[in-house]
């Protein structure tokens, strides 16, 4: 017999009717916030393309195409999160804006929430 007792249904669940603070970036997929914790860490070398690949690489367990890196790269462009400065006639540096830096803190925030509630 466990001397457990089991949570009421009030101490497991939390309200959604208030939006959480702080907030994760839950409208982005992993891949996309992978790039921008990496563009966040590399942001003063000012980072191009193939550094964030190969950053990424060192990470997941296949390599990842410059397809897949160019096309969410450019949507992050898109939707605010990165900025995209030109360093010579062919390459671009990314740099995490103000926005994403925001956010990334937000999430930040949000998964230390998560990880350790009860301390």
């Amino acid at each position: 017999m466990s001397n457990r007792t089991e949570p009421n249904d009030d101490e497991t669940t939390e309200s959604c009717t208030e939006k959480p603070t702080p907030q994760p970036l839950t409208n982005l997929t992993g891949f996309k916030r992978d790039q921008l914790f990496v563009i966040r860490k590399l942001a003063e070398s000012n980072p191009h393309g193939l550094v964030i690949k190969d950053t990424l690489d060192c990470y997941y367990d296949e390599e990842i195409s410059q397809g897949r890196l160019y096309k969410n790269l450019g949507e992050l462009v898109d939707e605010g999160y990165v900025e995209k400065h030109p360093l010579d006639g062919r390459t671009n540096a990314y740099r995490p804006s103000t926005r994403a830096n925001e956010r990334l803190e937000e999430h930040h925030e949000w998964e230390r929430e998560c990880l350790f509630h009860d301390r």
